[in-house]
């Protein structure tokens, strides 16, 4: 059986997607739920490989909420069965919180794909289970270009001098959001 350690965009995902659902109880810390799933990925991952690779591993970075907004719940199953098989390497697993928050935020959405429907079969068998993500990776942004287009369209008719004005502070925002993002990685 092989490990990996998933992104912290697919841990994101699926506790801010349990959150949102109601899968995490408020009582809970979703913060900590999400510190509790990266750490035990990273445990089953120490001891499948014996602790040889663990200088590679980054620290979890943090529980981004607003990740996975426009994921289906199957995807979500899906991504919840990765992180469960990446993790049950780890002695401690079956008896963890993690498992457990996990299994909750599975049945919360596998209780979505099915709308209270009785499904015998194993939920692999999902329409969309087979097409869904096995990891879960960060979107990719939109370009530029077409962001301030829209935006244009969206504002009414606008001359080259604004649009190339529009386009300029997109690009700083963009570069605001990539030193924050690299500040985070280095810390």
């Amino acid at each position: 059986m092989s490990c990996f350690v998933v992104n912290d965009y697919h841990v994101s995902a699926l506790v801010a997607w349990g959150l949102r659902a109601g899968a995490i109880p408020a009582a809970v810390s979703a913060d900590a739920v999400a510190h509790e799933l990266a750490a035990a990925n990273r445990a089953a991952f120490a001891e499948r490989y014996e602790g040889r690779y663990q200088d590679e591993v980054a620290p979890f970075g943090g529980l981004d909420r607003s990740a996975g907004q426009d994921l289906a719940p199957v995807a979500i199953v899906k991504a919840c069965d990765c992180l469960d098989y990446q993790a049950s390497d780890w002695t401690a697993w079956d008896a963890s919180e993690a498992a457990a928050h996990l299994a909750a935020i599975r049945a919360t959405a596998q209780a979505a794909c099915l709308g209270g429907r009785y499904y015998p079969e194993p939920l692999s068998t999902l329409d969309g289970y087979d097409a869904a993500a096995w990891c879960l990776d960060e979107p990719e942004p939109e370009p530029i270009d077409l962001v301030a287009d829209r935006l244009a369209a969206a504002l009414g008719d606008m001359s080259e001098p604004e649009l190339a004005a529009i386009r300029s502070a997109l690009v700083a925002v963009a570069a605001d959001r990539r030193a924050a993002e690299l500040a985070r990685g280095a810390a």
